[in-house]
């Protein structure tokens, strides 16, 4: 399978593609994911690795290519963090490799359309959405379903809809 985007080669861009995959929605600002941070990256590791094991600073020079080729190690502790065999950094394109990338791709690609294709207001109702109970959630398709039945009625009747505040 071929993938639209060429599958990263660098360390640092399979570091920053893989930290674009760990992004976590912003609460105040729904639709929009924020990746760790450089010092939320080397807090967790050092936390399940040992105080020192790597540093906020030394995640920054990673992720901008200051440093092109980190030690067995560094990338030991990365791939970690991620829960990936060291494999995934191989940047001549190791079967485990492309895998991962070409999935890691997949997800930030439908987060990127799904941003560009939903107004924020409907991020906001799936965001609601999600905490309700099952049945909860099955009556708000419910209600969806109504309500578009009730605009198709309007639409077919000729009375002006409702202006949207999208």
């Amino acid at each position: 399978m071929t993938s639209a985007t060429p599958p990263p080669r660098s360390f640092s861009e399979v570091l920053n593609l893989l930290l674009e995959s760990q992004a976590q929605e912003d609460p105040k600002n729904p639709g929009t994911f924020v990746p760790p941070t450089n010092t939320e990256v080397a807090e967790a590791i050092n936390a399940k690795f040992g105080p020192g094991s790597i540093t906020g600073e030394y995640v920054r020079r990673l992720r901008k290519g200051d440093i092109k080729s980190p030690s067995v190690q560094a990338a030991s502790l990365l791939a970690a963090f991620f829960g990936l065999p060291l494999d995934v950094f191989n940047a001549t394109g190791s079967e485990t490799s492309k895998k991962v990338m070409e999935e890691v791709q997949r997800l930030t690609a439908y987060r990127r359309r799904t941003l560009d294709d939903e107004p924020p207001t409907v991020a906001v109702l799936a965001r609601a959405a999600r905490r309700l109970s099952p049945a909860g959630q099955k009556r708000v398709v419910q209600y969806a379903q109504r309500l578009e039945e009730i605009e198709d009625m309007e639409r077919g009747a000729g009375e002006p809809m409702a202006p949207s505040s999208d």
